[in-house]
């Protein structure tokens, strides 16, 4: 009887599956760019950023080498206007900040060979707020060193997948 049921769940699993895949889901974490572009330089950002080391490990992902030399590259990924902001957004009725609204940004473009533009200049933002409080300031340092750690990941990942699409 057991056997039978996991037969019946891994099939249903595999059916599932390949309902899917057939209508072009993916997980959100993956991307897959042409390897075309390949091998790419990440210009405007350090490797030991947050922002590099994810668009670093999602392009290598993609099985796309990414070079520290310009020269060697097929591809520059250029990555400019980098902003980083946090703006009171409420406040309590003893005046002290309630609440904070965090934003990080930037733009990005894709340059080929022979400078020839494959992904035209385009900003991404991520904004979050978080509640502040006074008694825990340490705890929200780290919560908001947290979210901004956050935010560059999920900043990459929105670079990979406007790159997915536009390529």
């Amino acid at each position: 009887m057991i056997g039978k049921q996991s037969r019946h769940l891994a099939l249903l699993i595999f059916a599932a599956s390949l309902i899917l895949q057939g209508c072009g889901f993916q997980l959100r974490g993956s991307t897959n760019l042409p390897s075309s572009i390949g091998p790419v330089f990440i210009q405007g950002v350090g490797e030991h950023e947050e922002l590099g080391r994810e668009l670093t490990h999602m392009i290598a992902y993609s099985d796309i080498q990414v070079v520290k030399n310009p020269d060697t590259a097929s591809s520059i990924l250029k990555i400019s206007q980098r902003t980083s902001d946090r703006r009171v957004i409420s406040v309590d009725g003893n005046g002290n900040v309630a609440e904070y609204e965090l934003h990080e940004g930037a733009s990005f473009s894709l340059i080929g060979a022979g400078g020839h533009e494959l992904v035209k200049e385009q900003p991404v933002t991520i904004t979050t707020t978080y509640l502040n409080s006074e008694t825990e300031v340490l705890g929200k340092q780290q919560e908001e060193g947290t979210l901004r750690r956050d935010m560059q990941r999920d900043l990459a990942a929105q670079i990979m997948r406007r790159l997915q699409a536009q390529l």
